[in-house]
């Protein structure tokens, strides 16, 4: 299954579910991940309840055009002893992070792209495929493109859930990474140099799981195989992209269709404030929050989270 579309100038893959006729969902992942990582369940239960649902690869994973390869850290971090290795990468992460764990905004940074055109990627794949509107879904750095789309191309929006994510890097009053992240985060990147990548994914998830559902290591990589299988970009240019987009706090009182935000009470990366400014600050927002819950959409709280986004959906025009 699965289709390339030539838009915005690049490749994106995608694959749709269930009647054509029926409002559209259109699913929007992460940062460094591609669309296999949208649980399967939450598909089935979106087309039984009459609805299209549409994912595809972001731009730099998956099976759609890739815009960045190995940095140049990292390469030179190959060449050295692993333990002479860890100590440039603790340099590294020390100059971009602050004592709070927020990263900071780099001027020399060379972002590629930023969320503006991964919100045009959207909607340059919903016009190919003569979508008009659609309910705009996104996880983590997709919620935030999620945003983009709402704010700048309010007339192609059903509704907006933006799942555990933010209204952008560099405000001083919203938290940052946990500790103990930030240490997966290099660990993970020193797995990567060795091409251990799938070492690396885990290990970085590990640190993102709440407590209320303990991280299944076993079952984990099971589930990682066809999504790796996919397409991984371990130097996905995703994290640049974000940190060169605008911050959307001033403007997310511009959104005026039905919104719901979804985050975890848990969250090592964009822990909960993040998510409560997205509430607070967009008109008549709904909010689910899960307790106990990180930076994930766990398989036991699916039933809710579909039961939440129906409500949501079919209070629309949509």
């Amino acid at each position: 299954m699965g289709e390339i579309a030539k838009v915005n100038n690049i490749d994106i893959w995608w694959e749709d579910y269930g009647d054509k006729s029926n409002p559209t969902v259109l699913l929007i992942m992460g940062a460094n991940a591609n669309c296999m990582q949208w649980p399967d369940q939450l598909i089935e239960e979106l087309v039984a309840n009459d609805l299209h649902v549409l994912r595809f690869d972001n731009r730099d994973v998956g099976k759609s055009t890739w815009f960045n390869k190995e940095t140049f850290i990292s390469k030179i971090a190959k060449l050295l002893p692993m333990s002479v290795s860890s100590k440039l990468i603790n340099y590294v992460f020390g100059a971009l992070t602050d004592e709070e764990g927020n990263f900071v905004p780099s001027e020399t940074a060379n972002s590629k792209y930023d969320l503006s055109d991964m919100a045009k990627d959207a909607i340059a794949l919903m016009d190919h495929l003569s979508i008009d509107k659609a309910h705009i879904v996104g996880a983590s750095m997709g919620g935030m493109i999620t945003q983009v789309i709402g704010l700048d191309y309010p007339e192609r929006t059903l509704t907006l859930t933006p799942i555990m994510s933010s209204p952008g890097m560099g405000d001083p009053n919203l938290s940052g990474m946990t500790p103990s992240l930030v240490e997966g985060i290099k660990e993970s990147f020193l797995l990567n140099i060795q091409g251990k990548y799938e070492d690396g994914v885990v290990r970085i998830y590990k640190e993102l799981t709440g407590s209320r559902f303990p991280f299944d290591e076993k079952k984990f990589r099971e589930e990682l195989k066809p999504i790796m299988a996919h397409g991984h970009n371990p130097h996905a240019g995703h994290g640049d992209a974000v940190g060169a987009s605008p911050n959307r706090k001033e403007r997310l009182n511009e959104i005026r269709v039905p919104t719901l935000v979804i985050h975890g009470t848990e969250d090592a990366i964009l822990p909960l404030d993040h998510g409560m400014v997205l509430f607070d600050t967009i008109p008549n927002a709904k909010k689910y929050i899960m307790d106990g819950v990180g930076h994930e959409i766990p398989e036991q709280l699916l039933p809710e989270i579909i039961n939440e986004m129906l409500t949501l959906f079919k209070g629309s025009n949509g």
